[in-house]
């Protein structure tokens, strides 16, 4: 088994389209609120916190009184973003997730590739018109999304690649994040780049902590990866060699964090420590049994870890009770998916 490649997907779009010109129906046996629940089941929301958590961190790096619709357009689309992100590695993954998460919307085809395909294009489309309204310079951000998520399938055949790109990802999230806080002017371009040259620390950080994330993701997922033909680090170390990896990283991380000085405020700093221990237990089941069943143990810590830290982050813009609602919301919608499917 390998995945499937770009070339398959223009292919069955343009398949699809052919159909509509010859008479054939937009959504081919599915009515229009099925299809829409399915999209929406396929962009797994639950994992949308972590691009809004990181261009809210970097929105929370820039001390600037004004910006916040704008701020909120950028958390907008930064999860709305990593959702059609999802939606592309799943139509790319179908084949993997048979293995790995079977009862996927496109994995078990209830949700027709074609007309997924078309939605993923629009959704895009929208989404880099929405860049504008940002900032002026925010649509240079948009070729580097496009280009992260188009390459992220490749990246997970080169070992480490992929988390790095995964990472990268969630960090043009977080500087979308510092430009909507930004005001317009006429030096657009130059204060742009000032910012994020100053926001670079957190950046990294942001990077490092959805690298962390994404080799939790793949300890789980060795069975399908290796059917697929990837080569991620826990398929070349093993499940226990790659915790070791999580293990270790975490006080780097957690030192990114004390020398950024980002959030030494009570709250940011009882969500960063919650992060800490979450992510300290979410190593162990897979050290102490180093199997799949156990990685997954694992990654159902690893996920709020992942989430905290980058709330954490945020903790000065959204204050004590906007980081316990945002903090709340996001791990009790990510464990009513857990409670619904054993993989989400």
């Amino acid at each position: 088994m390998t995945g499937r490649g770009y070339k398959e997907l223009v292919a069955e779009g343009r398949q699809w389209l052919l159909g509509i010109r010859q008479g054939g129906p937009w959504l081919p046996g599915i009515p229009w609120p099925r299809f829409v629940g399915l999209i929406i089941e396929a962009m797994r929301p639950h994992y949308f916190a972590f691009g809004v958590g990181a261009a809210l961190a970097g929105a929370a790096a820039v001390r600037e009184p004004s910006g916040s619709a704008r701020v909120a357009l950028a958390a907008f689309v930064a999860g709305t973003g990593w959702g059609v992100g999802q939606l592309i590695n799943d139509l790319l993954d179908r084949d993997t997730d048979a293995v790995n998460a079977p009862g996927r919307p496109l994995a078990d085809g209830r949700l027709p590739a074609g007309p997924a395909i078309g939605t993923a294009l629009v959704l895009g489309l929208v989404l880099l018109v929405a860049l504008l309204a940002i900032h002026p310079v925010a649509w240079m951000l948009g070729p580097a999304a496009v280009v992260l998520l188009v390459g992220y399938n490749k990246a997970k055949g080169i070992p480490l690649v992929g988390n790095l790109i995964f990472g990268a990802i969630n960090t043009v999230a977080a500087a979308l994040g510092v430009l909507a806080r930004l005001p317009s002017s006429e030096e657009a371009l130059s204060s742009a780049l000032t910012a994020l040259a100053g926001a670079l620390p957190l950046l990294g950080l942001i990077l490092g902590i959805n690298a962390w994330f994404v080799l939790a993701n793949y300890e789980k997922d060795r069975l399908g990866d290796r059917a697929a033909g990837y080569k991620t680090l826990p398929l070349l170390m093993g499940v226990r060699a790659s915790a070791f990896v999580r293990a270790v990283s975490l006080p780097a991380l957690a030192c990114g964090i004390l020398r950024l000085e980002a959030s030494p405020e009570m709250p940011g700093a009882v969500a960063l420590t919650g992060a800490a221990v979450l992510g300290g237990l979410s190593v162990l089941p897979s050290l102490l049994k180093g199997t799949d069943e156990a990685a997954l143990r694992g990654y159902r810590l690893a996920v709020p870890a992942s989430l905290l830290a980058m709330l954490g982050l945020a903790a000065p813009l959204l204050g004590g009770l906007g980081l316990a609602i945002a903090a709340l919301a996001s791990v009790a919608l990510m464990e009513a998916t857990f409670l619904r499917t054993h993989n989400p």
